[in-house]
């Protein structure tokens, strides 16, 4: 243990991590809000914002209204020493000195679970160019031996021996996921901006990683109908390069949206050859964040998945719809024997598929939920999108595990694994421990009209 030393003492460091818009410090890691069905729901950005300026940006409503300077480009980096503070803590026992934030993330880091890091914001952009923190979190991470999985658009460190050092030393721990959503120059340079290196270059950046020895995947998010149907090209060459294994998801959009993200969506409908937010409009359900519904997502995935099978990939859905199509759990492409959180709505349709009666039960999933996140109380969950005070206030004895639970339990929301996943699992009953059982609707995916009709009635 001699490796997990650090200098400065507890306070000084707890001081510099407390992080506004005042401060030097970016805050991260955070707890995902997508933690219902996420296997690395500890999710980690090194800067406050991302060199990059892609139309499509998920991250960018949610931004520009909660980081301070992001429209600016005024980039905050986290606090190193205050990220190598928490995981010696954790790894060796000793978190005395570790603050509340600090502490939430303990159980994780101590059962080394693996690490999602570019959640909200790319870690190896233009920014990672000239500051070089991810470099220094990654020698940190070497010296821990700590497992990632790593997602980035960028490409300069493959040709940089300090990075590149390190990553051959880890193709047992680091994972990479390239993201690429087309190989047409036309739309990729119209949609994404801000230096973003090429498709080809990308690929060439899957191919040294991959010789390096590291597991890589191809990460075609969003796929946005209309710019991404050149994805058989894109699977083949990500193959040809070394990739094993894709994901994807489809592009949804923010229905809330100010008129800067509505100008946003007016410029990237140029490329796709449609109205973007009238399709959207037109093709989902609900409100707020709006996903196509999940018949009209059907062919493209059916056959995507049959191509990555052909050329002997794995396969991930990242969507909500579809998911049941995954090789794994973690949809973000992990080798399936890594060490990932299995307590989760999207291993809960892993265990359907493989039992023979096709049902699921919440004690299937939740021990390992219960580890890492029955400690940390809702409201106070760093980085969480706890929605509203009305909210804050309702759960407020409540902790990330019982906030899981409690979706779990009630179908009728969307957030349920029956309405998230649009009727794929339904409820059947209920279990010694009042707890919903839920039953894998095989008709609804093949497409059969049974089972279109059983989502309707949700019995």
């Amino acid at each position: 243990m001699s490796k997990l030393r650090t200098k400065g003492t507890g306070e000084q460091k707890r001081k510099r991590q407390q992080i506004d818009g005042k401060n030097k410090w970016y805050n991260s890691p955070r707890w995902s809000g997508e933690i219902t069905d996420c296997s690395m729901p500890m999710t980690f950005d090194t800067y406050s914002g991302c060199s990059f300026k892609c139309l499509y940006c998920f991250a960018y409503f949610q931004k520009m209204h909660n980081v301070c300077g992001y429209l600016s480009n005024r980039v905050k980096s986290v606090n190193v020493e205050a990220v190598k503070e928490m995981f010696i803590g954790a790894l060796s026992g000793n978190t005395d000195k570790l603050n509340n934030v600090q502490k939430q993330f303990v159980p994780y880091i101590q059962a080394r679970k693996v690490m999602q890091w570019g959640g909200m914001a790319d870690g190896f952009d233009n920014f990672e160019r000239k500051q070089g923190v991810s470099l220094e979190l990654l020698k940190f991470f070497d010296e821990i031996d700590y497992p990632l999985s790593i997602s980035t658009k960028g490409v300069f460190f493959t040709e940089d021996e300090r990075y590149m050092e390190l990553i051959r030393r880890h193709a047992h721990n680091w994972h990479w996921k390239i993201s690429i959503i087309t190989l047409d120059p036309y739309k990729y340079r119209g949609i994404e901006r801000g230096g973003v290196p090429t498709p080809l270059e990308r690929i060439e950046a899957i191919r040294k990683l991959a010789e390096a020895g590291a597991h890589v995947t191809l990460r075609l998010r969003p796929y946005i109908i209309g710019v991404s149907d050149d994805y058989r090209d894109l699977i083949f060459k990500a193959r040809a390069a070394g990739a094993d294994s894709v994901t994807t998801e489809f592009f949804c959009l923010e229905a809330r949206a100010d008129d800067q993200l509505r100008k946003k969506y007016e410029e990237l409908s140029k490329f796709c050859g449609y109205d973007v937010w009238d399709f959207y409009k037109e093709n989902s359900v609900g409100s707020g964040y709006r996903r196509l519904n999940y018949e009209i997502k059907r062919d493209i995935v059916e056959d995507m998945q049959q191509f990555t099978h052909s050329l002997g990939m794995r396969f991930y859905v990242s969507d909500a719809h579809h998911k049941e199509k995954s090789d794994f759990c973690c949809c973000c492409g992990v080798p399936p024997e890594w060490n990932v959180v299995r307590g989760h709505f999207a291993e809960a349709l892993q265990i359907a598929k493989r039992n023979p009666d096709g049902i699921v039960r919440w004690s299937d999933i939740c021990e390992d939920l219960k580890r890492i996140a029955d400690h940390v109380p809702f409201s106070k969950a760093n980085g969480f999108n706890t929605s509203s005070n009305r909210v804050r206030a309702k759960r407020h004895y409540q902790t990330l595990y019982d906030y899981v639970r409690d979706f779990w339990n009630t179908p009728k929301s969307v957030k349920s694994p029956y309405g998230y996943f649009e009727g794929v699992l339904y409820p059947i009953g209920l279990d010694d421990e009042g707890d919903v059982i839920y039953k894998l609707n095989w008709d609804k995916i093949r497409g059969d009209s049974y089972g279109r009709e059983k989502t309707k009635e949700g019995n």
